[in-house]
C-alpha cells in the first residue's frame, strides 16, 4: 500500500530532486534550448521570406519571359514579312529584267530578219539583173557589137534599177 499512499518524506525528496533537476536544467539547458529554438525560428522566418522573394522573382521572370517570347514572335513575324516583301521585289525585278531581255532579243531578231530580208532582196535583184543582163546581152549582142558601148549601157541600166 505504500505505493498507493506515498509518505510525506518521499514526496519531499522527490520534490527536492525535481527542483534541483529543474534548476540545473534552467541554468545549463534552458537557455541553449531557447536560443536554439529562437535561431531555428529566425532561420525558418528568413527562409519563408526568402522563399516568397524567390517566388516573386520567378513570377517576374515568367512575365519577362512571356514578354520576350511575344517580342521574339513579333520580330520573327516582321522578318518573315520583310523576307516576303524582298522576295516579291526580287521576283518583280527579275520579271522586268526578263521582259527587257526578251524585248532586246525580239528587237535583235527583227533587226536580223530585216537585214536578212534586205540581203535576200539584194541577192534576188542581183540574180534578176544577171538574168536580165544575160537575156539583154544576147538580145543586144545582135544590136551592139562594140563591147565598150555595151558596158556603158549596162552601167546605165544598173543605175536606173538601183534607184527604183
Amino acid at each position: 500500500m505504500e505505493l498507493v499512499s506515498p509518505g510525506l518524506g518521499l514526496i519531499f525528496w522527490k520534490a527536492l530532486a525535481f527542483g534541483i533537476v529543474l534548476i540545473i536544467l534552467r541554468k545549463y539547458a534552458w537557455r541553449p534550448i531557447l536560443s536554439t529554438i529562437k535561431e531555428r525560428e529566425h532561420f525558418i522566418s528568413n527562409s519563408i521570406r526568402h522563399g516568397k522573394r524567390i517566388h516573386q522573382e520567378l513570377a517576374e521572370l515568367d512575365a519577362t519571359k512571356e514578354k520576350l517570347l511575344i517580342q521574339a514572335k513579333e520580330k520573327a513575324s516582321e522578318v518573315i514579312k520583310q523576307a516576303k516583301l524582298d522576295g516579291e521585289e526580287i521576283i518583280q525585278k527579275a520579271n522586268r529584267q526578263a521582259r527587257q531581255e526578251a524585248n532586246q532579243i525580239i528587237e535583235a531578231a527583227k533587226n536580223s530578219i530585216m537585214a536578212e530580208r534586205k540581203a535576200a532582196e539584194r541577192e534576188i535583184r542581183q540574180q534578176i539583173i544577171l538574168l536580165s543582163m544575160d537575156v539583154a546581152s544576147k538580145v543586144m549582142q545582135k544590136e551592139f557589137s562594140d563591147q565598150k558601148r555595151n558596158d556603158e549601157f549596162i552601167s546605165k541600166l544598173l543605175d536606173e534599177i538601183q534607184l527604183n
